[in-house]
């Protein structure tokens, strides 16, 4: 059961790793009552990144014409793993909307290693934290399929790899192999995300970035596509009510 999901979390984190590089992406996530999570994910691809992943992946052996995402892979993907009530759509080749709701951290059993989605994403009675850390994100990594991970190396993320690098240093690496046009794409790429509170409870305080804001219902911040892949301390964001 372990090593099925080892491998529904590194579709699942292929996916949102690609997501990241797009240029609209959403993550929503909702506390509930149980002490779960409801996460809604929403990506669409920039041309300049569709067309070079295509080119890419066409040197790995992949048809051009392939499409980037299956809604019934990803769905039968998500109802194996800790996931339920999954709903999956593409609307069209290069964009995607996902959902479903992880159970409390001690009845998830699916996992990369020992990680497990609760490692990044936990509520208790009153909060709910997301946490990026270098360490779980490099261990992830390197649990990851070898034609997972082939992908992965594309971006030589210093996040992954456990190198130390600025993000300005690797915007222009990925400019001399990939070229500046993709660089500024990446550069301008974020992802928003939204937290909230169980229905029917308000927020009190919330730790987020400064480019975020906080209402009764929901707090929403942004992380930019380069400060996640140079990521190199642990950064936690988190509400309570």
């Amino acid at each position: 059961m372990k090593h099925n999901g080892k491998y529904i979390y590194a579709l699942i984190y292929l996916v949102a790793l690609l997501g990241l590089a797009s240029c609209s992406s959403k993550v929503n996530l909702t506390a509930r009552t149980d002490g779960g999570t409801d996460v809604e994910f929403n990506t669409s691809f920039g041309k300049v990144l569709a067309d070079t992943i295509k080119s890419i992946s066409s040197t790995m052996g992949n048809s051009k014409s392939a499409e980037f995402f299956s809604a019934p892979a990803m769905q039968k993907a998500l109802k194996d793993s800790d996931f339920t009530n999954v709903k999956v759509s593409t609307p069209n080749e290069t964009s995607m909307n996902m959902s479903g709701s992880l159970p409390t951290a001690d009845k998830q059993t699916h996992a990369t290693g020992t990680l497990r989605a609760a490692d990044f994403v936990s509520c208790t009675s009153n909060s709910m934290v997301l946490k990026l850390s270098p360490k779980n994100l490099k261990a992830f990594a390197g649990g990851l399929p070898q034609s997972t991970k082939n992908y992965l190396d594309l971006f030589m993320a210093p996040v992954f790899t456990g190198e130390s690098m600025s993000r300005e240093d690797y915007k222009m690496l990925i400019a001399s192999i990939y070229g500046e046009n993709i660089a500024n794409e990446l550069d301008k790429s974020s992802i928003s995300i939204n937290m909230a509170p169980p229905k029917g409870k308000t927020i009190k305080t919330a730790s987020i970035p400064k480019n975020g804001s906080k209402s009764a219902d929901k707090a929403t911040f942004s992380i930019p596509l380069l400060d996640f892949l140079t990521l190199n301390s642990e950064q936690n964001y988190n509400i309570k009510w």
